[in-house]
């Protein structure tokens, strides 16, 4: 009962916003697990002890979830974007390694604080449990005069201690940094803009161009009559028009239009758009009529894996413009599972996703040109979920000792490995696996790290009000950690700026992705009034959520 009321008293403290600052689910259920667990122990001289195989289980599931999302794009980061992107994250990551493992060692911090330290000031929360899970399965030997449970406490106090203020620092930095290099973050936002093809907001909304051909307002029937237009290929007639004919019906059968039928007179059309479009076309092939059952459209919605070559690199706008696409609607472009905007200029990657709407033979081809699309679906494939769940946690048991310290993956690394294998063999077959829909995966990441710190809270919380009640040693935890959120990033944009000189917009999104802050990439976005950071966000975002498990595991069996 106790977890579940943590649980969701949590989310309701997450929710609460200042702005751009807030605590999140995460936080908000460690936080209130430990005011409970310590308000138990004080006031009832309760002490919860939690199975760890309970915590274990809900982050086995988070860890997995997580490989799932950053699988496609930390592959491609590494072997597509260059040089740039990838600086960024290793310059972020290592220089907050450096400052959460050696400043807890200069300073005297006790065993524990330093991956806490790491995994709250970069809000990556599966760095404490990559840590935890190292002090529980004995890749860390917890040295004498400590216990197990002081050292998870110390994981936790670390975290705690820096996540709220590395919240508001990183979104205040991040806000700031272009003003502070003299750069005006709206212009050079319509810089980028231009060069992506717009000088506005992202679309859909902002352009006529990218109504993409599909009902913006309508579905006229037209009668052909127009002599001009009758005994013609359909394909050769109606390529260029500004509304697309998505059926011909003759005789009361529609045609297969991929068969590029000879229109012919009487022939119904079916045509969708805009209505100043629709007016248009009236003129063109001849009066409307009423035909319900040819103006009746079943619209079917999909998300299409891109994997063709054919389409990598090409531009929205070239998209649009191709054969494929003729008669489909755009609905959104997501990469790593971010959302980025539909400008014209915006180019596709392998492995991006774009979500489609079109009648049902439309998508068919859209979809073979594509990659393949994934429908819509309620189920989740269980078999795939628990063998490769297994399968990562027993090769996360491997280790070797390298001059006395234990080096593998440990468990919960293996299963993010397992975890970003699928992802990457579901990118090329969508079919892999079985169906796991995004909602599914995502309500696994989210409620497997919250109950798996709900859960850490409440069983270190006696330990943590020891730890808390050294006063000098929360000082240098808070202290500490603002340095770790703040330093590595100011670091990471003059290198990007001033060494590889990347576009200040994007780079302002990357060095966000770098230390996983989605919060300060929307900070960014909104003051510069555009969404062109989410560009530089997705790959650094991915990419680092990796490195940050190699360091997290790093700084707790290091200690």
């Amino acid at each position: 009962m106790t977890i579940f009321f943590v649980l969701g008293f949590g989310y309701l403290v997450g929710r609460v916003s200042l702005g751009f600052f807030s605590v999140g689910s995460t936080a908000g259920s460690l936080l209130v697990g430990l005011v409970v667990g310590a308000a138990a122990f004080e006031l009832a001289g309760v002490h919860f002890e939690i199975p760890d195989i309970v915590g274990t289980i809900f982050l086995a599931l988070f860890t997995y979830a997580v490989g799932l999302r950053v699988g496609p794009q930390f592959v491609d980061g590494l072997r597509q974007e260059g040089v740039q992107l990838i600086t960024l994250v290793m310059v972020t990551t290592t220089v907050a390694f450096a400052i959460a493992f050696g400043g807890s060692k200069w300073l005297g911090l006790a065993p524990g604080y330093a991956p806490g330290i790491l995994s709250g000031a970069n809000t990556i929360s599966a760095v404490m449990g990559v840590a935890t899970s190292a002090v529980h399965g004995g890749l860390y030997k917890v040295p004498e005069g400590f216990t197990e449970a002081q050292v998870t406490a110390n994981i936790a106090a670390g975290y705690s201690l820096s996540y709220i203020l590395s919240i508001l620092a990183i979104v205040l930095l991040i806000r700031n940094l272009p003003g502070m290099c003299g750069i005006d973050p709206v212009k050079a936002a319509k810089a980028v803009e231009s060069k992506y093809g717009t000088t506005g907001h992202a679309l859909p909304g902002t352009s006529q161009a990218f109504d993409l051909g599909m009902p913006a307002a309508g579905v006229r029937v037209i009668r052909l009559t127009n002599p001009k237009v009758i005994g013609r290929p359909l394909l050769d007639t109606v390529r260029g028009l500004d509304a697309p004919v998505l059926r011909v019906t003759r005789g009361g059968t529609p045609l297969r239009l991929q068969s590029n039928p000879t229109l012919e007179a009487d022939d119904l059309l079916t045509i969708a758009g805009p209505v100043e479009y629709l007016l248009k076309e009236t003129a063109t092939f001849g009066p409307e009529v009423a035909d319900a059952a040819a103006r009746h459209l079943d619209i079917d919605q999909a998300e299409i894996v891109l994997t063709r070559k054919e389409f990598v690199g090409k531009t929205l706008a070239e998209l649009h413009a191709s054969a494929p696409a003729y008669g489909t609607a755009i609905r959104a472009l997501f990469r790593d599972g971010h959302e980025l905007p539909l400008l014209p200029g915006t180019p596709l990657r392998r492995h991006d996703v774009i979500r489609v709407a079109a009648p049902p033979a439309a998508l068919t081809r859209l979809s073979a040109a594509l990659g393949q699309a994934v429908r819509p679906t309620n189920a989740t494939d269980i078999v795939t979920l628990g063998l490769c769940i297994a399968t990562g946690y027993a090769v996360g048991l491997i280790t070797l000792r390298v001059g006395g310290i234990p080096v593998g993956l440990g468990t919960m690394g293996g299963i993010v490995v397992a975890g970003m294998a699928v992802s990457i063999a579901r990118a090329v077959n969508p079919a892999f696996g079985g169906p796991m829909p995004e909602g599914a995966r995502a309500f696994l990441e989210s409620i497997g790290v919250d109950l798996f710190v709900s859960t850490l809270g409440l069983t270190v919380a006696p330990a943590l009000v020891a730890a808390l009640s050294q006063g000098r040693s929360t000082l240098l935890v808070l202290i500490l950690g603002v340095v770790c959120a703040t330093l590595p990033t100011f670091v990471s944009w003059l290198v990007g700026l001033y060494i590889l000189r990347m576009d200040p917009m994007v780079l302002a999104g990357a060095v966000a992705g770098a230390r996983n802050s989605t919060t300060a990439m929307r900070a960014i976005s909104d003051k510069a009034r555009s969404t062109v950071p989410a560009f530089g966000y997705p790959v650094a975002y991915a990419v680092s959520t990796v490195v940050f498990l190699i360091y997290g595991y790093l700084a707790m069996v290091l200690t």
